[in-house]
């Protein structure tokens, strides 16, 4: 029985080689939705129903581990999950192996790595090393991040982070701060989204004092 909250639909694929399929149906275990396409390949399309691409990643390899894995062997050498809703995007804390980022069909690897401007490729599914992921990071020299202004900063991705100022204790004596990432990917709507989300509130208290340090400080003329 489907819940109330796994309202989104994901399109499950399984490419299933031709004596594979036959060994199915030796097993009895028949799927009906299966067409013989390229290659002598059996196609499979199954719906997956979740709250996001994760969830239905999970359900996914629990329905396939359950039914077809003593027959068909390793979920992610014949089974892709589409993501219809582009909830699978690249930026710096991008992890291929978490399990939402696995899984991935063609249309939406080919996205990803155009995002990942050369940071990312395909996994072989056949190498000792993958652990199940659709793709891998390239080793490559790491870019720096471009400053936007003296609080904006730039990812080679195209991420924008705010460095945001904040009282550090309750007395608010002193400052401390933080880099919060944002949404928005030029310059003009990461400033209107600083704004609206009230990012910038402790900015003028912080100047304030900065001044005043610096009036206290500074040499008296002689009368």
């Amino acid at each position: 029985m489907m819940k109330v909250n796994d309202f989104q639909k994901y399109e499950v694929s399984l490419k299933i080689p031709y004596e594979d399929y036959f060994s199915l149906i030796y097993e009895t275990k028949y799927l009906l939705e299966a067409r013989l396409g390229a290659n002598r390949c059996f196609i499979a399309k199954v719906a997956m129903y979740g709250n996001c691409r994760r969830r239905a990643v999970e359900k996914a390899v629990e329905w396939f581990s359950k039914d077809f894995k003593g027959v068909l062997g390793q979920a992610h050498k014949v089974m892709t999950i589409n993501d219809p809703f582009e909830e699978v995007t690249y930026d710096d804390e991008f992890a291929c192996n978490d399990l939402g980022n696995k899984y991935l069909d063609d249309i939406t690897i080919d996205r990803v790595l155009a995002e990942s401007g050369g940071d990312l490729d395909r996994e072989d599914p056949d190498s000792d090393n993958n652990q199940h992921n659709s793709l891998r990071r390239v080793r490559r020299r790491r870019k720096e991040n471009v400053q936007l202004t003296s609080r904006l900063s730039q990812t080679p991705s195209g991420t924008i982070y705010y460095r945001m100022t904040e009282p550090a204790g309750k007395k608010g004596s002193r400052m401390k701060s933080k880099l919060v990432k944002l949404s928005s990917k030029s310059l003009e709507k990461a400033l209107r989204e600083v704004s609206r989300r009230g990012l910038d509130k402790f900015e003028k208290f912080e100047d304030e004092k900065c001044t005043s340090k610096i009036r206290a400080t500074a040499p008296k003329k002689a009368a």
